[in-house]
């Protein structure tokens, strides 16, 4: 297959990873009673550690009040927790539960087929993919912010 080729089919490919996943996500989403909005910020806890409110808001680029609107509805879930910040105990951070945790897992599984499809792939093989991904996200992380500063400068 020539190369132009090969980008194409790559191109359709991510295109219909990047549905999959969203479609995954909807339904968990749905099983665990939760949003998108909320989908994501349970993941950036998840991938990043507890984190203040604060800093929830600037990942996710949204608000502090709406934040904290999140946090209320994941907390009245029982899906997060506030506990005290560990150098400060005046900060507060939130941090996912063990019912979270394990109401993820039977969802989302173990890892264990991510894992059992990569072993399929040499040292080197894995380290294109992740420069592929990497860049990818990178690429997808400038385009977010280019169009939230247009949005902000429309309604300015």
């Amino acid at each position: 297959m020539a190369k132009r080729d090969l980008i194409a089919e790559l191109r359709r490919e991510v295109r219909r990873a990047q549905v999959a996943v969203a479609t995954r996500d909807h339904a968990i989403g749905q099983l665990l009673a939760i949003n998108a909005t909320d989908h994501r910020c349970l993941d950036l806890i998840d991938q990043r550690g507890p984190m203040t409110a604060g800093a929830l808001a600037e990942a996710l680029r949204l608000s502090r009040s709406a934040v904290t609107t999140v946090i209320d509805r994941l907390e009245a879930l029982r899906y997060v927790r506030r506990i005290p910040g560990r150098s400060d105990r005046r900060e507060v951070l939130v941090q996912l539960t063990p019912l979270l945790l394990r109401r993820a897992r039977a969802l989302y599984g173990a890892g264990g087929d991510v894992d059992q499809a990569l072993e399929r792939y040499s040292a080197a093989e894995l380290e294109l993919i992740c420069d592929f991904v990497r860049c990818d996200r990178e690429m997808n992380e400038r385009r977010a912010t280019e169009l939230i500063r247009r949005s902000q400068a429309r309604r300015s």
